[in-house]
């Protein structure tokens, strides 16, 4: 970025001038972006994201602080906010835990040490129970099976073993549940899924959704879904984020912030085939200004 374009930056921001600010924001990449920070703390001895905050409000606030972070650092804070306070959030701990690959969880706890001086797994410890506690922790701590080789024997007799701990019985053995769906590779959970629909006749998101309840099963099913079809998954939240009176701007923002370097485009064809509708559209029906601006070129939309 040049000295000029960071000025034009700068004065745009104490000026309050919010096309100048989105104009430049959407002509960069994210790479460009941080570089862009980078660039504007040695210039002006200020961080940028705290100029964004104290120059802009509302969801373009949001959208921009969100988009000049570091993804890592962008999932730390949004785990810190999750569970500062009275309550939990905890759609954002089963996305951010359940969809990030363990190499980058391991960036996120080191994150989080270093910027709030606590240990993320103690935090949720703190903060959640039960065996959805035991969920979540077991994908911060143990390393997913990433062999692409298949033993398809195996993957019956866990099929058989999951069936035993729950259809099979009375009430639903958790435990079974958290140990494999926190260490089978992709292809090995998509193969226990065939063998057991294959054998029981139902679909093992079907048996999670019948086997149990609350926070527990959000969380089985993004692991699912995380594994097998995370465009999938994007697509049915951002339409949770919009439906009824009001949007979530607040998730409407996470999730396309997160997923516009990912899949993006996968999950604009699975809104289009689950919902009948561009997701273009929707966001012009639910968004407005600058804000709606910066979405539309997330999801590669003019």
């Amino acid at each position: 970025m040049s000295e000029e374009e960071l000025t034009k930056l700068e004065s745009a921001l104490k000026s309050k001038d919010e096309n100048t600010i989105t104009n430049i924001t959407i002509s960069h990449t994210t790479k460009e972006l941080l570089s862009l920070r980078k660039s504007y703390k040695s210039k002006f001895n200020r961080d940028l994201i705290d100029d964004i905050e104290k120059y802009t409000k509302s969801d373009l606030r949001t959208i921009l602080t969100a988009l000049y972070k570091d993804p890592i650092e962008y999932d730390t804070d949004l785990l810190y906010k999750a569970m500062k306070g009275i309550g939990t959030n905890d759609d954002i701990l089963i996305e951010i835990i359940s969809f990030r690959i363990f190499p980058r969880l391991q960036k996120i706890k080191q994150k989080f040490q270093e910027k709030y001086g606590k240990d993320l797994i103690s935090e949720i410890k703190s903060e959640t129970s039960g065996d959805y506690r035991t969920t979540l922790v077991s994908l911060l701590e143990k390393v997913r099976n990433e062999n692409p080789n298949v033993d398809v024997n195996n993957c019956i007799q866990i099929a058989d073993e999951l069936y035993q701990a729950g259809e099979g019985k009375f009430g639903t053995n958790e435990s079974v549940f958290i140990k494999y769906f926190t260490t089978l590779s992709k292809e090995e959970l998509i193969t226990v899924g065939k063998e057991y629909h294959k054998k029981y006749k139902k679909n093992i998101v079907k048996v999670v959704e019948s086997e149990t309840d609350g926070d527990l099963k959000k969380l089985f099913k993004a692991i699912l879904y995380g594994l097998v079809s995370p465009s999938e998954y994007f697509a049915r939240q951002i339409n949770y984020a919009v439906q009824g009176a009001g949007t979530s701007d607040e998730n409407l923002i996470r999730i396309i912030v997160s997923r516009k370097d990912e899949d993006i485009k996968m999950i604009k064809k699975y809104y289009k085939k689950l919902f009948g509708k561009n997701l273009a559209d929707v966001i012009k029906e639910e968004t407005s200004g600058n804000y709606q601006k910066i979405l539309l070129a997330l999801i590669g939309e003019n």
